[in-house]
């Protein structure tokens, strides 16, 4: 039997160094350790005694698909984070829950797959001059698009998004231009490192796809205290976890909280960090 299976997809849009380097080090620990991609047919996913997600990052063309799989894997063994979690996290409507939860959340509007909504209405009752708008279920900033109010293609693509699914609309926040994105990264609930995240410059993207670049970063006490406080409200108790908020002022702001498939930024981090992740999958081993 596989000790730890990590899971993630035959075609990945973007790098991946966090599950060769987990992998690696996991195998140092003594386990036995396979890699996969989570719609490969022929697995027979109770043969691990632990399944990780790390990189099943085209599930968003396969949602439903993924959603099942989710179930499936987690009844046939330890699946982590747990499925309900996961169920959870893929479809954005989670920041209205962590909201409710008490969590500082950016202002978020939930729009439904059909709804005819109009952007500028919706920018005018929440006093929002540009917008963001994205799909309620995706990743690395796909879909998403900045409006002025009044700009008709914002309209244009709130329409198309609906037409295909659910969305949602924040405001477009200019911190992130001038300090970026930080990312806190959480291990069975504390924090272990903080990342940096910048757009390219004009754009509001901060993945690598689009232009953005990550580093390594310091975090203040209150962003360590936001992303513990933030997991310690979640529905499951997680294995991992990704915070992403922005400083508006002095108050912190949640963007996401990633506890399906996030990149953990192992690279950038000091290797003890890596060792302690280690450790969190070696114990439930036991």
């Amino acid at each position: 039997m596989i000790d730890v299976r990590l899971v993630t997809a035959a075609a990945l849009p973007a790098p991946d160094p966090d599950t060769p380097r987990l992998a690696e080090a996991l195998r140092t620990a003594g386990a036995r350790v396979e890699v996969a991609d989570w719609r490969d047919s022929t697995i027979d996913w109770s043969s691990a005694r632990v399944t990780l997600l790390r990189s099943p990052w085209d599930y968003v063309d396969h949602y439903d698909e993924f959603l099942a799989w989710v179930q499936r894997a987690g009844s046939a063994g330890r699946l982590w984070n747990p499925p309900d979690l996961v169920v959870w996290n893929v479809h954005k409507s989670y920041l209205l829950d962590l909201a409710a939860r008490g969590a500082p959340v950016v202002p978020t509007v939930l729009l439904l797959h059909g709804a005819a909504a109009a952007l500028d209405a919706i920018s005018d009752a929440q006093g929002w001059n540009t917008v963001v708008v994205k799909p309620a279920v995706g990743i690395g900033a796909m879909g998403a698009g900045r409006f002025d109010v009044g700009e008709r293609r914002g309209q244009e693509h709130l329409d198309a998004l609906l037409t295909a699914g659910d969305a949602l609309v924040q405001p477009y926040l200019r911190a992130i231009a001038t300090e970026g994105e930080s990312s806190v990264v959480l291990v069975d609930g504390v924090a272990t490192h903080a990342v940096r995240k910048v757009p390219a410059l004009g754009d509001f993207r901060v993945h690598e796809e689009w232009g953005g670049r990550t580093e390594a970063a310091a975090a203040s006490s209150g962003l360590v205290a936001l992303a513990e406080q933030v997991v310690g409200v979640l529905p499951v108790a997680p294995l991992y976890a990704r915070v992403d908020a922005v400083r508006v002022g002095e108050l912190w702001h949640v963007l996401e909280v990633e506890v399906t498939e996030p990149s953990l930024w192992l690279d950038l981090a000091p290797p003890e960090v890596t060792d302690r992740l280690v450790a969190a999958v070696m114990a439930r081993l036991a």
